[in-house]
């Protein structure tokens, strides 16, 4: 039985060799790829439906705009659509009238609240289109749009129809 030094038991027991690490970082790479790869698309998706949501609350409240200026019309003791023409305008969360679209700048986003005037510039676009219908209908068409990842367009429109049934 042969018995080796005792210089050469340590050497044999030293630790890895470059293959093994090399091995061990492949191992390792091809299982962190795909754990990568569904963290990158989760946080696509979550940026996806947070822009959506987003939009679809910004284009309702654009109804909600023009639907309160109907009522204050009522509650003036003016005609239903007074101040509401055909045509295609901009709305903020407080306006009590109709503002023209002119270039139609994006929508700003101020302490959580998207207004016109103060703020950050968004991605978010809104018009609001007004089509009279009859004397006692009008159809109100919201629409949101604005630039997702890869340069797509996209757009929310939520449309609604108010009447004259005071």
């Amino acid at each position: 039985m042969s018995i080796l030094p005792a210089k050469s038991r340590f050497n044999s027991e030293r630790g890895f060799t470059l293959v093994e690490a090399i091995v061990a970082l492949v191992v390792l790479s091809v299982a962190l790829i795909p754990v990568l790869q569904l963290s990158d698309s989760s946080l696509r998706a979550a940026t996806t439906i947070r822009d959506d949501m987003i939009a679809a609350g910004l284009a309702q409240e654009g109804i909600e705009v023009v639907r309160t200026i109907r009522d204050a019309n009522w509650f003036n003791g003016q005609a239903f659509a007074t101040g509401l023409a055909n045509g295609t305008y901009r709305v903020e969360w407080n306006s009590t009238s109709l503002i023209s679209l002119g270039s139609n700048p994006p929508l700003k986003l101020n302490n959580g609240v998207y207004n016109y005037t103060i703020g950050t510039d968004t991605q978010f676009y809104r018009t609001i289109t007004i089509l009279g219908i009859s004397s006692s209908e009008l159809k109100i068409t919201s629409q949101v749009s604005w630039t997702a990842r890869g340069n797509d367009v996209k757009t929310v429109q939520a449309e609604e129809h108010l009447f004259d049934w005071k």
